[in-house]
């Protein structure tokens, strides 16, 4: 009999404790798992790159698009901001990497996509090369280390010969007219925007070569100066390409003063040697 009392009060605590205790705990494991994945969609047409996706915080946002602006923002509208911040997105390893490989868009010959649903990254679009689509992929290891699974849909596209007469139009407008900038700065004077527009004109007509923007300098200076300098001075003529609609894949090089047209010591041959060359790579379309 005792027995039986001992078993009957046993049975009726543990039903009180699962009926207290119990719910206390399901409302933590149904929050968590009610978390939805960040995800990430960047499309890039024409030059303007489109942000679509859920993140898990208004900073993660920030930064992304702060890039974003550096890279394809020179102009409004060049960048489409449809991103959300969603408070039941949950973290994600990934999302931090995002804008380190944004530049991999730029490099996308006419238009091309960066897709991560929280599982996989997907990549779309077309490059020049081999090369290209090889320097890529090395690209995207910040955000495969992560632990996303890659789906490779680049293609990479044969190049064919440099056209010989795009090359003439592009050096008699660099002739005939000039890039020229600010003294130590990469701020490019008004008069060189006339030069930059004919040129435009003439790479629309090419959109799918590949150019290579080559920066100039004297040789005053210390060499080390001189090669950065000319470098973001071709990176500022690509930018303005970039932000007036040309699709081409471009390249900056910085060349210093290592490959001076003239050793003449005067103002002329000084000038002639601070200057932007443009060189085809591939594809030509004139």
């Amino acid at each position: 009999m005792m027995r039986r009392a001992i078993l009957g009060a046993g049975a009726i605590a543990l039903t009180f404790i699962a009926a207290v205790c119990i719910p206390r705990h399901l409302p933590t494991s149904t929050a968590s798992s009610s978390l939805t994945p960040a995800s990430f969609h960047a499309h890039i047409e024409k030059g303007t790159l489109t942000l679509r996706g859920s993140l898990p915080s208004e900073a993660v946002k920030t930064t992304i698009l702060q890039r974003a602006h550096e890279l394809y923002g020179a102009t409004p509208d060049r960048v489409v901001d449809e991103l959300a911040v969603d408070p039941s997105v949950g973290p994600a390893a990934w999302v931090d990497n995002v804008p380190k490989i944004l530049p991999i868009l730029g490099r996308m010959v006419e238009r091309g996509s960066v897709i991560i649903d929280g599982r996989s990254l997907v990549l779309s679009g077309r490059v020049d090369s081999d090369r290209a689509k090889a320097t890529m992929l090395q690209d995207v290891a910040p955000l495969t280390q992560t632990g996303l699974k890659l789906e490779d849909h680049i293609l990479a596209a044969q190049l064919t010969a440099p056209s010989p007469t795009l090359q003439k139009k592009l050096d008699e407008t660099l002739t005939q007219g000039s890039i020229e900038f600010e003294s130590n700065a990469t701020t490019m004077l008004p008069r060189s925007r006339a030069t930059l527009d004919q040129l435009i004109t003439i790479l629309l007509r090419a959109p799918n070569t590949a150019i290579e923007i080559g920066g100039h300098t004297d040789k005053y200076g210390a060499p080390d100066y001189n090669l950065q300098l000319s470098r973001r001075r071709a990176e500022a003529v690509r930018r303005y390409f970039i932000s007036h609609g040309l699709t081409n894949q471009f390249t900056a090089v910085g060349y210093g003063d290592s490959r001076p047209l003239s050793v003449a010591q005067t103002r002329a041959g000084l000038q002639r040697n601070r200057r932007i060359e443009l060189r085809i790579k591939g594809t030509g379309d004139l």
